[in-house]
């Protein structure tokens, strides 16, 4: 026990430099500095619901359209920022490697993690402020809506872990990355509901999407018994688990990659 305990702490202090080296990278000490981590976001986030407030009715399909575009868009702009910056992310760090104590993974987790932190504050702090506005109303059942949300952070960085790790080994998925980012944006449940599908389509839809699944619970929480939700929370909990050891086990070998390389 003493030994694990001795891992755990040089762990801790291995993750705690490598966030603090990563925010100094990204935005150093001048003007917001550390702020930006949240800032971020929203300077995406704001412009898009207001646009969607001036060309679209203030209600759709019996659901309110501000809530409804504010609840999608905080998780696109989630998955987004961290598969973008899991890309080469070993690759352009690469020398930290020479510390025995840093791994891949660390890299990775460090540069992901930081990612999920801003999204996550990004998704608070609007919140706050459009629920002062009376812009949105409070959640039915907030559990339910903060569950789908680490269900959705979860999905980004399972993505990212594989995605990341095969940009290490393959140019090809930087250049393919953009596009398919884009393409994820009408697929992923951002812009309609799985009731709104027919039942074949939303079966295939809930089967080959576990991010629908984590939209379906993020709705379901937000809006209560305005919509009927479909989610199941074992099948997203295993296709989950699955696509995170396939991470875990494509990072682990990224080192092998990297020697070849250079």
């Amino acid at each position: 026990m003493r030994s694990v305990w001795r891992s755990l702490a040089v762990q801790k202090r291995v993750m705690g430099a490598l966030f603090m080296r990563e925010i100094q990278i990204r935005w150093g000490r001048r003007n917001l500095g550390f702020a930006w981590l949240f800032a971020e976001p929203l300077v995406f986030a704001f412009p898009v619901l207001l646009m969607w407030s001036m060309i679209r009715s203030p209600i759709e399909r019996g659901l309110p359209m501000m809530a409804f575009v504010w609840s999608g868009y905080l998780p696109i702009l989630m998955f987004r920022h961290v598969v973008g910056r899991a890309l080469y992310v070993v690759r352009f760090n690469g020398a930290m490697l020479f510390h025995r104590s840093v791994t891949p993974f660390d890299l990775m987790l460090s540069r992901c993690g930081l990612e999920l932190i801003g999204a996550v504050a990004a998704t608070a702090f609007s919140f706050m402020i459009l629920y002062s506005l009376g812009v949105l109303d409070w959640p039915h059942d907030l559990p339910l809506y903060l569950v789908g949300n680490l269900y959705m952070a979860w999905w980004s960085f399972a993505v990212a872990l594989i995605l990341g790790a095969v940009s290490e080994r393959s140019e090809i998925v930087e250049h393919i990355w953009l596009p398919f980012s884009y393409m994820y944006l009408p697929l992923s449940g951002f812009m309609y509901m799985a009731v709104w599908l027919p039942t074949p389509l939303r079966n295939m839809a809930l089967t080959g999407l576990p991010c629908l699944h984590a939209y379906e619970m993020i709705r379901a929480g937000l809006f209560g018994n305005q919509i009927q939700t479909f989610y199941d929370t074992g099948y997203l909990t295993g296709a989950l688990a699955v696509l995170s050891l396939i991470g875990l086990w494509l990072v682990r070998d990224v080192r092998r990659h990297l020697e070849l390389e250079f």
